[in-house]
């Protein structure tokens, strides 16, 4: 076979493979209002002091401390959120401050505020019944951020509580990675589309509906392209005419050996093959090249198959290829409830939850284990996975577990 290796490929292998392949993104700019889950292209520094000058941290009174402690003062004025007392007070003089109110020390001559639960006013004498150190209340100029700091690297994906950051450096625009377009194909004279009516002996098109929505949960832009046919001109023709217009073209199905699958014969004649057929369970039947400058993958047929190895292979590598350069710590690492048997040589994944019992946590195995089970999808929160090391892995075993949650995030 042309560009194949005869060997399985292992699973460490092909994370590698993937991850060498990749090109750099295109970037774009967007307003800060939509840029909530996009990865940023740039570093952010700060242009200024955040706060900008020193404010108040509470309602109360602005007075000069001194070693020599006076009680009273008189109120001169006062200050208050974008509105600042510019004059200058002197030793037994205080300013009404509110909370945010600018605290201009060099011009004010002010360095301390006081609580108003601690302070009694009447007329314009206030007494401050409590000792104050110097500094008390004051949030100083810069003591969130200072000018010229980096705030976030390139490579990082906002998040909504990073808006309230980037917003107040004063950002009204970001420069990010652009988000992926991925177009999917789905293959077989076996299936019908959701939205038609199926004929006897066929069966729905499952995978590429759950493909479409786990690859636009990761932020990718997606194209539903519909389903090739076992014929294999008409798969030559879309696939070559498609590959043009997206940043990564997906096919499920189609891809083993059978006569019946035309992917295959198109990979073997058209394109340049990095891997193909892993030594995981499941999804063995997995491809990863290129067709022309446009990356390729080839998911394997069956719906549990594809799930897991988008999981296990195609989120970290299409995260990267979107730009994303954090090291992100999804798997938790528990002990298991079960025994079982398993290849030695071979990475493989069952689904399972995470129980508690006798106030510990241990990872319980879905009780089936077969690849054509979606159930095991569906009743389970994530995935365990039995390192191709071990051929038997016995009840208590620190294993990995992946939420597919965390993983989507």
């Amino acid at each position: 076979m042309k560009n194949i290796k005869k060997n399985l490929e292992t699973y460490d292998n092909a994370k590698k493979i993937m991850l060498k392949s990749l090109e750099k993104n295109k970037t774009e700019l967007v307003d800060l209002k939509n840029a909530t889950d996009r990865i940023l292209a740039e570093d952010i520094f700060s242009s200024n002091n955040i706060p900008e000058f020193s404010n108040s941290a509470v309602d109360g009174f602005g007075f000069k401390n001194s070693k020599k402690k006076v009680k009273n003062f008189r109120i001169i004025g006062e200050s208050k959120p974008g509105q600042p007392f510019i004059g200058k007070i002197k030793k037994n003089e205080a300013i009404k401050v509110f909370t945010g109110a600018y605290i201009l020390e060099n011009i004010n001559n002010l360095d301390t505020v006081s609580m108003e639960e601690d302070s009694i006013t009447e007329g314009d004498i206030v007494t401050i019944k409590k000792n104050y150190k110097t500094g008390a209340n004051i949030r100083i100029k810069g003591e969130d951020v200072k000018k010229n700091t980096q705030i976030f690297l390139s490579g990082k994906k906002i998040r909504s509580v990073d808006i309230s950051q980037l917003s107040s450096l004063g950002k009204k625009k970001v420069k990010v990675y652009k988000k992926l377009k991925i177009g999917i194909f789905s293959t077989g004279d076996e299936l019908c589309s959701i939205d038609d009516r199926k004929k006897k002996f066929q069966i729905y098109d499952s995978n590429k509906l759950a493909l479409c929505s786990l690859f636009k949960k990761i932020g990718c832009e997606v194209s539903d392209l519909g389903i090739i046919r076992d014929n294999y001109i008409e798969t030559n023709k879309k696939i070559i005419e498609k590959s043009k217009y997206f940043d990564l073209l997906v096919t499920s199905g189609g891809i083993s050996k059978s006569e019946t699958d035309k992917i295959g014969t198109f990979l073997q004649k058209k394109a340049k093959i990095l891997f193909w057929r892993l030594s995981i369970k499941p999804g063995r039947p997995f491809a990863f090249g290129k067709i022309g400058k446009t990356p390729f993958i080839g998911f394997p047929g069956n719906p549990v198959a594809t799930v897991i190895t988008f999981f296990m292979l195609v989120i970290h590598y299409v995260k990267k290829l979107s730009g994303l350069n954090e090291n992100q710590i999804i798997e938790r690492i528990l002990p298991c409830d079960f025994n079982l048997k398993k290849k030695k040589g071979r990475t493989e994944w069952v689904r399972g939850n995470i129980i508690k019992r006798k106030n510990k946590y241990f990872l319980k195995k879905f009780s089936s284990t077969g690849s054509g089970i979606i159930s095991s999808l569906t009743q389970s929160q994530g995935i365990i996975e039995l390192d191709c090391k071990d051929d038997y892995i016995k009840k208590g075993k620190m294993l990995k577990f992946f939420r597919y949650e965390d993983m989507l995030n």
